[in-house]
């Protein structure tokens, strides 16, 4: 049985948890989403990466039912009564 040695990080300062917000390139809108303004962290960063992702495709996610449905692919589904409709059914006018 080896017991696993974890090397130690010499003449090297410790990784921060945060970094201050005057050392990234956050907009105001960026910076107004942190709970605190004035450091970043690591968690509130892959926030702002996913919403920085999103802004850049256009702000438009689609289903992977849309993406197979595209190519010509349908998803069976184990059970399709879980599975909403995809759009309201037409309702019947009601004849005067």
């Amino acid at each position: 049985m080896s017991l696993k040695v974890i090397p130690q990080r010499r003449n090297m300062a410790p990784i921060p948890d945060r970094i201050p917000v005057e050392e990234t390139n956050l907009t105001t809108k960026e910076r107004a989403l942190l709970p605190d303004p004035n450091w970043l962290t690591e968690d509130d960063a892959d926030a702002i990466m996913s919403m920085r992702e999103i802004q850049k495709g256009g702000g438009v996610s689609y289903s992977l039912e849309e993406v197979l449905q595209e190519h010509g692919f349908t998803l069976e589904r184990s059970n399709p009564a879980r599975r909403p409709p995809a759009a309201s059914k037409a309702r019947r006018r009601r004849k005067a």
